[in-house]
C-alpha cells in the first residue's frame, strides 16, 4: 500500500457541542466530533467567513475526513430561556440591541435546551482526495491551526479549546497508521494528555473506535470495513451544502477498530512537526 500524506490533531476541551439533527427547541450533540464542525475551525483557522462559499466547497470537496474518539465524555444538558420579538409581517431587525428595544409586551419568550459533551477527547486526521481540487494544501491548513485568523472553539463559541490542536502531517500507508504515527510523535515529544481526561478514559491500550468517510479515496479502509466482523457504516448528516444557510447534507462514513501497535510491527513514517 502506497503511503498517503494526513494531518492529524487533537481536540480536546472541557466542552464540546459537535451539533446533530436538531427539530425545535432541542438542540443536541453526536458524541465525537462532525465534519462540518472540522471543517469549520479549519476554516477559521485559515480566515475565511462565512460567506466565502467557494472557499467552503473547497474544503468539502476536496478533503477526507476521519476521527478517533480518545475520551467519549460525560453529557450535559443545559436549560435555556431567550426573549425574542413577536413576528411581523416585513419586520427586520440589524442588531439583537434592536430585537429588544421595542414595548416590552411585545416580547416572546423562546424555550429550549443544548446538550454539551464533557471533558471529550477526539482526534482528527484529514487529507487531500484524488480530486481535491482548490483544497488548500495540508501545511496550510495546519499553519492555520498553529496561529488561526479567527478563534478555534470546539462547534459552539461557548466551548474553547483545552489546549492546542497540534497539528502534524504525517505519511503513512494507512488510516490507522496515522494515527498510530500522530501518537508516537507526540509521545516522543512528552506531550500527553493532561490528567483530567483520566476521569473515564480508558487505557492508552485499549481498542478505540474510528469513523472515517466513506468513498473519499480510502479503499483498502472500506474493503477492510466490507470484510470485517466488527466493521460497521452509518450515515451523519454532517456535509456542508450552504455554510452561510446552514444548510447539510448525508455523508457515509465507515468505522474501523484502532488498537495500539506493537513495538516492531507496521513501521510508519512520520513528517515533522509543523510550523
Amino acid at each position: 500500500m502506497a503511503n498517503r500524506d494526513f494531518l492529524v490533531f487533537r481536540l480536546q476541551g472541557p466542552m464540546a457541542a459537535w451539533g446533530a439533527v436538531a427539530v425545535g427547541e432541542r438542540r443536541p450533540t453526536w458524541d465525537l466530533p462532525s465534519k462540518s464542525a472540522v471543517l469549520g475551525l479549519v476554516a477559521a483557522g485559515l480566515g475565511l467567513t462565512r460567506g466565502d462559499a467557494p472557499g467552503h466547497a473547497a474544503l468539502e470537496a476536496g478533503l477526507g475526513f476521519a476521527v478517533r474518539q480518545d475520551a467519549a465524555g460525560r453529557p450535559l444538558r443545559d436549560y435555556h430561556t431567550a426573549q425574542a420579538p413577536k413576528a411581523r409581517r416585513n419586520a427586520q431587525w440589524r442588531t439583537r440591541r434592536d430585537e429588544l428595544a421595542g414595548d416590552k409586551d411585545d416580547l416572546n419568550t423562546v424555550l429550549s435546551e443544548r446538550l454539551y459533551r464533557l471533558e471529550a477527547a477526539a482526534t482528527v486526521a484529514l487529507w487531500r482526495r484524488g480530486d481535491a481540487g482548490a483544497a488548500p494544501a495540508l501545511p496550510d491548513l495546519a499553519a492555520g491551526l498553529v496561529r488561526p485568523r479567527y478563534t478555534l472553539f470546539l462547534g459552539r463559541k461557548s466551548c474553547p479549546l483545552g489546549r492546542p490542536p497540534r497539528p502534524r502531517t504525517v505519511a503513512a500507508d494507512g488510516l490507522l497508521a496515522a494515527f498510530s504515527a500522530y501518537d508516537a510523535a507526540e509521545g516522543a515529544a512528552g506531550l500527553h494528555l493532561p490528567l483530567w481526561l483520566n476521569r473515564g478514559r480508558p487505557p492508552a491500550d485499549a481498542p478505540r473506535d474510528v469513523w472515517f468517510e466513506w468513498h473519499a479515496g480510502l479503499a483498502a479502509e472500506e474493503s477492510q470495513v466490507l470484510a470485517g466482523d466488527d466493521g460497521q457504516h452509518r450515515q451523519r448528516r454532517d456535509a456542508v451544502a450552504d455554510r452561510a444557510r446552514w444548510q447539510f447534507t448525508d455523508r457515509r462514513e465507515g468505522r474501523l477498530v484502532w488498537r495500539a501497535p506493537v513495538i516492531g510491527e507496521g513501521a510508519v513514517v512520520g513528517k515533522g512537526d509543523t510550523p
